[in-house]
C-alpha cells in the first residue's frame, strides 16, 4: 500500500449541521413576549399621534370659497372670495387664475383685516400672463 492510497481509517466522517438554536441559543419566551408588548405599545402610540395630527390639521377655523370671477382685461382678473373666520381674525387666502388649458397664468392673495364679521367677501385683482378663464382659492389661513 502506498501512502497516497486512502485507508478505511481515513474515511471522511459525515458532517453534522448545527441548527440555529444550537448555534445561537434560544430566546426565552418571556423575553420574546416583552419585546412584542413593547413593539405593540410603540405602534399604538405612533398610530394615536398620527390620528390626532390628521384630525387637528383637518379642523381649520378659516375657509374661503370662490364667489365671483370677472375678466377685467387680457392681463387682469378680479376675484371675489367669501371668507369664513372666527371674529377678530385677519385672514389670507391664496388665489390662482388659470387659462383654458388649465395652466396657471396668475397668482395672488386675498386678505381680510381682523374684524367682528365671521363671514365676509374680499376681492383681489390678479395680473395674468394671458387671458384667464377660471380661478381657484386655496390655503386659507389666519394672518400673523
Amino acid at each position: 500500500m502506498t501512502p497516497s492510497e486512502p485507508t478505511h481509517d481515513d474515511a471522511p466522517t459525515p458532517v453534522r449541521r448545527q441548527t440555529l438554536e444550537e448555534r445561537y441559543g434560544v430566546e426565552s419566551p418571556t423575553r420574546r413576549r416583552v419585546k412584542q408588548v413593547v413593539a405593540a405599545a410603540v405602534a399604538l402610540v405612533l398610530l394615536g399621534w398620527l390620528g390626532w395630527a390628521a384630525w387637528s390639521h383637518s379642523q381649520t377655523d378659516v375657509t374661503g370659497r370662490l364667489k365671483t370671477f370677472e375678466v377685467v382685461s387680457t392681463h387682469e382678473v378680479e376675484v371675489g372670495v367669501v371668507l369664513t373666520r372666527q371674529a377678530g381674525q385677519a385672514v389670507v387666502c391664496d388665489v390662482a387664475a388659470q387659462a383654458d388649458d388649465h395652466a396657471t397664468v396668475g397668482e395672488g392673495q386675498v386678505t381680510a383685516q381682523a374684524g367682528d364679521d365671521t363671514e365676509l367677501t374680499a376681492t383681489a385683482v390678479i395680473r395674468t400672463d394671458r387671458e384667464a378663464t377660471s380661478a381657484t382659492v386655496s390655503n386659507c389661513r389666519t394672518a400673523n
